[in-house]
């Protein structure tokens, strides 16, 4: 067998060994670069410990929780409609042309995109908000069906399924990270400052002047002995009902307001992550591949190297 495969290479003419063996070469120094990148990715998970978002250092951190919408416009997928917290999707175009007289059909993109609206993470002490911006996402759900038309007129589930992919023309693919998926999220974390409000001292003057703008209301509230006038005893104790009316909606306003957001890190060798995957499966995936990569590195090394020996 392997005189047969010298015998091969031998009769290989120079177009097709060089073209084999620059292939092995690259294919090879790819395997090493994505050694490097998932080992670097394992290494960094294993050093960076969980953090709780009330008690976060600012900068680089990991966290874990669930996707929350955030109040406003709704993220939705664009092929399958559906809400969610993120998604990314792809339409492929069926072209026909011949290559040495022989008809060969392939898959050419015609449109993808992906989602770059805010969600939020809810962990165990408080909610961050989560910007995608260039962040290598593990998605919990992946779709994909055929259709006739660059827009899908129905789901997955519809008549354009993959079981209908003859004569299809367009092939739509779309990943999506729906509300409530369990998150591992590694990026940098940041603490920001509200928009300025008023103190609380123009707050207690704002509630006062718009219970004195109605002095009719204002009497049949407070007006206790029934005079017609608001006396100090009187005013007094609106004061501390105002107060207490403020200090309630402080506290709403509090358990509601997200002060934090996870973010693309600024130093570029330390990845971005956001993954449905918990900690422990995602760190196994990145070990696993850093060992199949390596694998692939020695291999494909060995082949160039097996490829000029014959030749030369």
């Amino acid at each position: 067998m392997m005189n047969d495969l010298a015998y091969a290479i031998q009769r290989l003419s120079n177009d097709e060994f060089w073209l084999y063996f620059i292939g092995a070469c690259l294919a090879a120094m790819a395997s090493l670069y994505f050694y490097f990148r998932f080992l670097w990715r394992y290494r960094i998970m294993q050093d960076t410990p969980t953090s709780l978002i009330r008690s976060a250092a600012q900068g680089y951190n990991e966290f874990e929780g669930s996707a929350k919408m955030l109040p406003g416009e709704p993220i939705i997928a664009p092929l399958t409609k559906l809400h969610c917290v993120w998604y990314q999707y792809k339409v492929e175009e069926k072209q026909s042309h011949y290559v040495r007289g022989r008809s060969r059909t392939s898959w050419h993109l015609y449109e993808s995109g992906v989602s770059d609206g805010v969600f939020a993470l809810q962990g165990r002490t408080g909610k961050a908000i989560v910007d995608p911006d260039d962040a290598e996402v593990v998605h919990s759900v992946s779709d994909s069906w055929y259709g006739s038309t660059p827009y899908p007129s129905a789901g997955p589930r519809g008549f354009s399924s993959r079981a209908f992919a003859i004569g299809r023309r367009y092939r739509y693919s779309e990943k999506r990270i729906h509300e409530g998926d369990g998150l591992y999220v590694l990026g940098d974390f940041k603490s920001f400052t509200e928009v300025e409000l008023p103190s609380e001292n123009e707050s207690l003057a704002a509630i006062l002047s718009s219970w004195k703008r109605d002095p009719q209301a204002l009497l049949n509230r407070f007006d206790e002995n029934r005079d017609g006038n608001i006396d100090s005893d009187e005013w007094e104790k609106a004061v501390l009902i105002a107060k207490s009316q403020l200090t309630e909606a402080s506290v709403k306003q509090t358990q509601a307001r997200i002060d934090n957001v996870i973010e693309k890190p600024s130093d570029s060798r330390k990845p971005f992550l956001i993954s449905t995957q918990d900690e422990a499966e995602l760190t196994r995936n990145f070990q696993y591949k850093s060992y199949a990569s390596l694998f692939l590195f020695f291999a494909l090394g060995a082949a160039a190297l097996c490829l000029f020996n014959v030749r030369f």
